[in-house]
């Protein structure tokens, strides 16, 4: 599926900005490639027979990318992916 704009490049500027802008290979007719990074590592804190206590970090999309995602399919749209994000968890198993 190939992406096609229909409109003048300005009032996509205005609307969208130039970072959504600059992702689309009109062209080419498809939407810049990226490359994202995401990372997860835990630790186990404490663990015995009856209990353990594991902590984890995961962080998504950690070279901060603008991310302009294409849905060619039948309810096809655009939309901008999510920035970088980190979440913390801490599990207590008992």
């Amino acid at each position: 599926m190939q992406f096609i704009f229909q409109g003048d490049v300005s009032d996509a500027l205005a609307e969208y900005g130039p970072q959504v802008v600059s992702r689309i290979d009109s062209p080419a007719g498809r939407i810049e490639p990226t490359f994202q990074v995401n990372a997860s590592a835990g630790v186990d804190l404490y663990k015995s027979d009856r209990m353990a206590v594991r902590f984890q970090v995961d962080g998504e999309t950690l070279t901060n990318v603008l991310d302009v995602i294409d849905f060619g399919g039948l309810f096809s749209g655009n939309a901008i992916g999510p920035s970088r994000s980190v979440a913390l968890r801490l599990t207590t198993n008992f």
